[in-house]
């Protein structure tokens, strides 16, 4: 997963926590551990 493919992800966790607010909490939450997932390859990847 490169960052182009991250930012593709946030956009679509921003677009469904628009139209679901009351999810908002847990969409932040998975966009925080998709970062933290992604992260260790993004550094390895280079």
């Amino acid at each position: 997963m490169d960052w182009l493919d991250l930012l593709a992800v946030q956009g679509t966790l921003k677009s469904l926590l628009q139209h679901r607010s009351s999810n908002a909490s847990i969409l932040r939450h998975s966009a925080f551990f998709t970062v933290q997932l992604s992260h260790p390859y993004m550094t390895t990847g280079k």
